[in-house]
């Protein structure tokens, strides 16, 4: 079995945007100030375009980010899929350790803060893998990270791709913890307003 969450990647910022108001005096009127990069850490956006404007009233200047972009180096998209990573088995050390080979590593600590702004910190149902059972293969698209429950083998894949931006697939042989993983996946997904999929016999071959 084979099942996959889509996690949507930040929009580009569009030049007809415009800030709705300024934060210090209330005018709704700006110039474009300029235009610049911001440095992320994301396996599809290593750096994103960002707008700069100054208000024309009291002349303080706003910073307009795409959408899923705010002025952290985390997209959205990299904190809920660390936070799904950690819900399904990973430690915070085995979390930190598989996005590094991205490129994208994570301390303990932001890994901690980001499920815990989740409200999923702590949580009964989240599923732990056993003790030093994580091992990190290339596949044939990128990093897989095999781990181990009580109920079997599994693994997991983070796969940056240009339509769903990050997808995140979980498999298994074992019946009974191809059900769990289903039902833990469902279970976090809706937690993060994220829409799970089944992967088709074509689309897992290649995944």
């Amino acid at each position: 079995m084979e099942i996959a969450v889509a996690i949507p990647a930040p929009a580009v910022a569009s030049p007809e945007r415009r800030p709705e108001r300024c934060e210090r005096c209330g005018s709704r009127g700006f110039n474009l100030h300029q235009r610049a990069t911001k440095a992320l850490k994301d396996p599809l956006m290593p750096r994103v375009p960002i707008l700069r404007f100054i208000c024309k009233r009291c002349r303080k200047t706003t910073r307009l980010y795409p959408e899923g972009i705010d002025g952290g180096h985390q997209t959205v998209a990299l904190r809920q899929a660390s936070v799904v990573l950690y819900w399904l088995g990973l430690s915070y050390d085995g979390v930190r350790e598989y996005l590094g080979r991205f490129g994208c590593s994570l301390s303990k600590a932001t890994v901690w803060a980001n499920v815990r702004s989740t409200g999923l910190l702590s949580n009964r149902h989240r599923l732990r893998a056993e003790p030093a059972s994580l091992i990190i293969q290339e596949g044939p698209n990128g990093p897989v990270a095999r781990l181990r429950v009580r109920g079997g083998p599994y693994s997991m894949a983070l796969v940056p791709n240009a339509s769903h931006a990050l997808t995140i697939t979980v498999s298994t042989q074992q019946p009974e913890l191809a059900r769990l993983l289903q039902c833990r996946l469902l279970e976090v997904a809706r937690r993060l307003g994220l829409q799970p999929e089944p992967i088709r016999a074509g689309e897992a071959a290649r995944a």
